[in-house]
């Protein structure tokens, strides 16, 4: 999978990673020969281009330096705690001698021997790494680490670093720096990811003892989207002699961390089309202790963005607002499509619940929607249109949680979309042609069949509750007919809401007169068709137009 998207990448991986990469807020040194240079990094969200808050001690933007200590700070910083170089105290962030990353309550002169045996002594020979699955990988190394000019180059640093160690600690007092202090040599790049390389090779495996030496070259299990310890057994192979359920040598985990790196900071899904020698690509990610977790990855069917055919967003219903009718719309890309889904179903609340666990401050009910439908959404981003049909099941559940929180509108939008839908897959959608023969129907007395009956019923419904003298008036007059289980049971409703409101019905309005004896006439006892009972109470009334009585 991750190779299958590296593979792709066809822009320079690290330069795209620099191009992300913000600083924490701290003091930035950097030791020369002759002197220490002084600078100063606080983020503002609000600006845009961080190299401009890079400033030195007498607040002059220093932007043309930003770029060095980005990258070497990328270089240098540890994985994660749990694999820091100074273990058990933990206070050193870096991996490498050239650098020291340390918070700067914990910059001081009882911890400057620490700092020196940790940092220089250390890493000058790699010492305290005596586990024999490190030894295999510090052996590729040997020639490099005991090279003469490198083990004099450690020396030097480390007495530099104690030279300006009080000088540094003053800087800190003095401009009141409460967060990190980064100390850096000025080196090559090149030396910084030599030096960072080794600590990698060390530590960016899931575990030490995971590692193994094979044909000369080291393999281990990668630690990027992948846990494997006491808690998940379950991802060993248990029926043969080598658990690990798979192996990643060691240039290639570069490649992968570097990946991972690059995907923390995207804002957007990862795609890519197919191509004639490669599959197209879906990831979508999310970030957890500063690190990108994968969700989901696929690979796409469909070559374009664009849907087989335009989808058409229509108001069948005949929804207004502030006396307008609602416009139609045309969709005509799945990322459009899935934007309307958004919208509409969802109150635009799906695209930061897409994975993971639902905000919990959301209602419950509306919630467990999210859960039971999401994956409709994602399969939808990666342009798999059945999957847009799959909402066809739970249309009903959306327009009633919306009616039962007293947005009828909202409702009427729902529905909407879900005719809409329907057309889209081919069945016929005309409900200003069924509610202009069912008028016509009651205005003859004519026999109506079940679908007619269950759509006049929510008209009258409508109708009658609208004669309600409230003025708070609440969904919830219409919940006693979304329970009613049987056609019986609705007429029986019907019929008390009528008696309820009949002094407000004209005597000669023969219109809602026809309508109730059609009603009453239903013999059969069947279940109450809820979507076509919904579609007669949110749909353009009939018995508001012209020819009332």
């Amino acid at each position: 999978m991750l190779f299958d998207v590296i593979d792709r990448v066809n822009f320079n991986l690290s330069k795209a990673i620099f191009d992300y990469y913000v600083l924490k807020d701290g003091l930035y040194a950097r030791i020369n020969d002759d002197g220490v240079e002084f600078f100063i990094f606080k983020n503002n969200k609000k600006e845009t281009k961080k190299q401009l808050l890079f400033k030195d001690l007498d607040g002059n933007t220093r932007a043309d330096e930003y770029e060095w200590f980005v990258s070497r700070d990328y270089l240098s910083g540890y994985l994660n705690s749990n694999k820091a170089i100074d273990p058990p105290k933990k206070k050193i962030h870096c991996n490498n001698y050239l650098a020291l990353f340390v918070k700067t309550s914990e910059f001081t002169s009882e911890n400057k021997e620490h700092f020196t045996l940790k940092l220089f002594d250390n890493l000058k020979t790699f010492e305290s790494f005596t586990k024999k699955e490190e030894k295999e990988v510090l052996k590729q190394y040997k020639e490099y680490i005991f090279n003469e000019e490198r083990q004099k180059d450690v020396e030097k640093k480390k007495e530099l670093f104690l030279k300006y160690f009080d000088e540094i600690v003053s800087v800190i007092e003095e401009n009141e720096i409460k967060n990190y202090i980064k100390i850096f040599f000025n080196e090559p790049i090149e030396k910084y990811e030599k030096e960072s390389e080794i600590y990698y090779a060390l530590k960016i495996y899931n575990k030490i003892d995971t590692i193994r030496e094979i044909e000369g070259k080291i393999y281990g299990l990668s630690d990027f989207n992948m846990g494997l310890n006491q808690k998940k057994p379950y991802l060993e192979h248990k029926t043969r002699g080598f658990p690990l359920p798979f192996m990643v040598e060691k240039d290639k985990i570069f490649e992968v961390k570097k990946l991972f790196d690059y995907l923390k900071n995207l804002k957007e899904p990862l795609k890519y089309e197919p191509t004639a020698t490669a599959p197209g690509i879906y990831l979508h990610k999310h970030n957890e202790n500063d690190q990108a977790v994968i969700d989901d990855f696929d690979i796409l069917v469909f070559v374009e963005d664009s849907l087989p055919r335009k989808f058409e967003y229509k108001n069948y219903i005949g929804l207004t607002s502030d006396g307008r009718a609602i416009e139609n719309r045309g969709i005509t890309t799945f990322e459009g499509l899935f934007k309307l889904i958004d919208e509409v179903f969802y109150n635009s609340n799906l695209r930061n619940n897409l994975y993971g666990d639902v905000y919990s401050k959301l209602p419950h009910d509306f919630q467990n929607l999210i859960y039971l439908t999401r994956d409709l959404a994602k399969n939808i981003l990666k342009r798999d249109i059945d999957s847009l049909f799959g909402y066809l099941r739970f249309g009903m559940d959306f327009i009633i949680y919306n009616i039962r929180q007293n947005r009828l509108f909202k409702a009427g939008e729902i529905l909407n979309l879900i005719l809409s839908i329907k057309a889209y897959k081919g069945e016929n959608v005309d409900i200003k042609g069924t509610l202009a023969k069912i008028e016509e129907k009651v205005k003859n007395l004519e026999e109506l069949n079940s679908d007619e009956w269950h759509i006049l019923s929510g008209q009258v419904i409508k109708y009658l509750l609208d004669k309600s003298k409230k003025s708070d008036k609440k969904a919830d007059m219409i919940e006693p007919f979304l329970r009613a289980g049987k056609t019986k049971k609705l007429k029986d409703e019907i019929e008390a809401l009528y008696f309820k409101y009949k002094h407000e019905i004209p005597l000669n309005y023969t219109k809602l007169n026809n309508a109730i004896v059609l009603i009453m006439a239903k013999e059969e006892n069947e279940k109450v068709n809820k979507e076509k009972l919904l579609i007669g109470l949110l749909s353009e009334n009939i018995f508001y137009r012209k020819d009332e009585k």
